[in-house]
């Protein structure tokens, strides 16, 4: 038998939501950073040290970028969308399509970890 609701606490369940949904969504994309890290092609290193995740302050929306440019803080580096698309004689198991393929096997985990912040959450 279900249990009869006495008050309702609409704005505090979205609250909860907003904030599982966040931390799920930047645990995702920290690891798909560290991930990218590992994949990005080396050169002097400017490259490989631009990845960053970027939150919204409020929202669960974020982006894992990589080259700077507006918004990050950091000079553009021109390359860095070069090296994710085109192909090229990578060294130490670097390659392109540094973040895609990264994005692509982590992806599949949101759903889990959105679930398991949830239930934590309305505990």
């Amino acid at each position: 038998m279900a249990t009869k609701w006495k008050n309702w606490n609409g704005p505090r369940a979205i609250l909860k939501m907003e904030k599982a949904s966040r931390k799920a969504i930047k645990d995702i994309l920290d690891d798909i950073l560290t991930d990218a890290v590992q994949e990005v092609p080396l050169d002097e290193g400017t490259l490989q040290n631009s990845g960053m995740v970027i939150m919204h302050t409020t929202k669960p929306i974020g982006v894992v970028c990589f080259g700077g440019g507006i918004g990050t803080g950091l000079p553009k580096i021109p390359y860095a969308r070069r090296w994710h698309e085109n192909s090229a004689n990578f060294q130490h198991g670097r390659k392109r399509f540094y973040l895609r393929d990264p994005f692509n096997r982590h992806v599949k985990n949101l759903k889990t970890k959105l679930k398991s912040e949830i239930r934590s959450e309305f505990r």
